[in-house]
This record gives structure tokens, C-alpha cells and sequence, in this order.
């Protein structure tokens, strides 16, 4: 696994950035098919996707910050420099849950229509982003001597908690079972009930999928002994549970 692409100088072009991109874009493309499938407006979906990146970052900085104050508190200037590392999908999503609400009830569009929109495109993003990871050396799961371990480079956080030890490639795991989720909600995407469904159904199947994952990886943040990310990733998949079933029992939509 190679992190950096190339330098110029003293500047470094890192993989992880390259593929974050490519997510990023990748999941704008599928979100501007399914909008116009909906009969939603693309350009709406295309405005948002800016402050929606700004909005993620942020939010992925301030979850790992949170949950891991106890290595910022004496230096707390370095929880702005994100080129350290320590960034959390799931603070970005919560970030981008809040954000969108407002934003599209303020311009009078449709939150849940948006958001079963914006769903596969977000996994899609998150699968792209796994395999940066990978080839970051971030994200790592624990050793093994299975045939899968995997190496890591020197200078990559793997290599510096374990060495040469092969160990599991959680980060590809979670790539393969994010593109099955994503067949999943693009089954549903046509077929759903009300407004929302999809949305519900991708933060149920990813949270259940991190919490199994957080099993096999040695990184995790940590709070009261337990691993952060399965204390959110139980409540996040429990109040979309509830807000599935809640929805399952309102008026459906119509059929054309």
C-alpha cells in the first residue's frame, strides 16, 4: 500500500485524498440520476453537494475530536489540522442530516425525498473512500494469519501500531458490504413506500454492518470502555428502526 502519490517539494499528493474525490464525485453522479428519476431538482442536489463537503468535514473533525479529547486536550490547536489525520464518517453524516433538513426545507424542498436521493450516493462515496483508506493504512483491523492480511507501508498508522504483523483489511471488508448495501437501497429506490424509506434502510444496514466491523478493527475510539462508533452506529440503526416502522404505517405513495 502506497499513501503517497507523489511530492512536489515538501508537498504531498496522497492517495486517501484522491479517492475521497472520486467518492465524492461518484456519489454526486448517482445522486443526479436518481433526482432526475424522482422528478427532484438536480441543481438543487448539485448546490448543496458544496456546503454539504464543507458541513462533512467539519463534522467528521468535531466527532473524532469528541471522542477523543484526551489526545487534544493539552495541544487543542491541533484539532484544526485535519492534514494529521482523525476524521469519522459517521460525524459527517450526522453533520450532513442536520444541514440538509434546514437546507432543503428553507429553499421548500422535500427533506426525505433528498435524502432517499442522496443515500446511494453516499454509500456509493463511502465504498470509494474504504478502498483510500486501504491504501492509507488507516482504519485497519487486527492481526491474523489468514491468506487476506494485508502489510502495510512504514509510515502508515498501521505500520506504526504493528509493524510487518499481516492484519485484517477492515477497510476492504467494509467496501465490499457498502456496494452490497448500495444494491440493496437501489432495489428499494423504485419500490418504496413513502418518502424516506431509503434513507431509514441505508442508516439501519450501515450501522449494523459498523457495529460487526468495529469486531475486527484495533483503531477504534473509545468512550466508558465500549467503542464509540457500535454506541452510535446501536442508537443511530435503533431511531431509524423506529422511524421505519413509524412511516410503514402512513398513507403510500401513489403508483403512476
Amino acid at each position: 500500500m502506497y499513501p503517497v502519490l507523489f511530492t512536489i517539494g515538501s508537498l504531498e499528493f496522497r492517495v486517501w485524498g484522491l479517492m475521497v474525490v472520486t467518492g465524492v464525485l461518484a456519489g454526486l453522479w448517482l445522486s443526479l440520476k436518481l433526482a432526475k428519476r424522482a422528478k427532484f431538482s438536480q441543481e438543487a442536489v448539485t448546490d448543496y453537494l458544496v456546503y454539504g463537503v464543507i458541513v462533512g468535514l467539519a463534522g467528521a473533525r468535531i466527532w473524532e475530536v469528541l471522542f477523543s479529547w484526551d489526545q487534544f486536550a493539552a495541544t487543542p490547536i491541533h484539532a484544526l489540522m485535519l492534514w494529521e489525520g482523525g476524521l469519522s464518517i459517521q460525524g459527517a453524516v450526522v453533520a450532513n442530516v442536520i444541514l440538509a433538513f434546514w437546507y432543503f426545507r428553507r429553499n421548500g424542498l422535500s427533506f426525505r425525498k433528498f435524502a432517499d436521493i442522496g443515500a446511494p450516493g453516499l454509500i456509493l462515496g463511502q465504498a470509494i473512500g474504504r478502498i483510500g483508506c486501504l491504501l492509507n493504512g488507516d482504519a485497519y483491523g487486527s492481526p491474523t494469519n489468514a491468506w487476506y492480511g494485508v502489510v502495510y507501508q512504514p509510515g502508515t498508522s498501521a505500520y506504526n501500531a504493528w509493524g510487518n504483523t499481516p492484519l485484517i483489511p477492515a477497510e476492504f471488508f467494509e467496501a465490499v458490504i457498502d456496494m452490497a448495501i448500495l444494491s440493496v437501497l437501489l432495489y428499494l429506490f423504485p419500490r418504496k413506500k413513502f418518502d424516506g424509506q431509503v434513507a431509514l434502510v441505508y442508516f439501519i444496514l450501515y450501522s449494523v454492518a459498523r457495529f460487526a466491523l468495529e469486531f475486527l478493527r484495533t483503531d477504534s475510539l473509545m468512550v466508558w470502555g465500549f467503542k464509540a462508533a457500535q454506541l452510535t452506529s446501536l442508537v443511530m440503526a435503533l431511531a431509524a428502526g423506529i422511524l421505519l416502522l413509524w412511516g410503514s404505517f402512513r398513507k403510500p405513495l401513489a403508483t403512476n
